[in-house]
């Protein structure tokens, strides 16, 4: 009998049984296939990537894999777009956040990136080994889509609360 990763045998009755065994780190739910840009990548291109693939943040690497930044959606629209940059010539490192980027190891257990989430408000984490080598992702969405976060609600709550990074404030708006 072949197992295949990620499976363990059980006894159960009178035979074997095989079941998949519960999640308990990042390793076991993140996303290895990543899909990332660099620095140099210009800011059409990297929407671009972003409507084709359906996500809203792509992490920015240099050309060995190392993580060196993140961009978001948000982070087109609010520091290129509404700052009024030449958007065409507007590389992703000159607007991507890369100072604080958090990341987590693939045996970070996901008690642990799920209260990071909470608490810095992201809904992506970038996963590393080593000399912080890119090596997948972990989205809230693979969290709730396995229904593994305990209290997944408390999350989203966490994770999208008011007050953020992020959180604007309109003022002198027409009337």
């Amino acid at each position: 009998m072949t197992i295949s990763k990620g499976q363990v045998i059980s006894k159960s009755g009178p035979g074997k049984k095989i079941g998949r065994r519960a999640p308990h780190c990042v390793r076991d739910l993140m996303k290895p296939r990543v899909i990332a840009v660099t620095g140099v990548t210009f800011l059409p291109e990297a929407a671009r990537i972003m409507k084709e693939e359906d996500i809203g943040a792509l992490p920015v690497i240099k050309e060995d894999g190392t993580l060196i930044g993140i961009l978001t959606d948000r982070d087109i629209a609010v520091r290129a777009v509404a700052a009024d940059l030449e958007v065409r010539v507007t590389q992703v490192g000159e607007i991507c956040t890369s100072d604080d980027v958090l990341s987590v190891s693939p045996d970070t257990s996901l008690e642990q990136a799920e209260k990071l989430m909470s608490e810095h408000q992201v809904r992506r984490l970038p996963i590393v080994e080593g000399k912080n080598h890119l090596v997948g992702v972990l989205s809230l969405a693979d969290l709730i889509h396995q229904e593994r976060a305990r209290n997944w609600h408390d999350v989203v709550e966490g994770v999208c609360k008011p007050g953020g990074e992020h959180t604007q404030v309109y003022e002198n708006l027409p009337q």
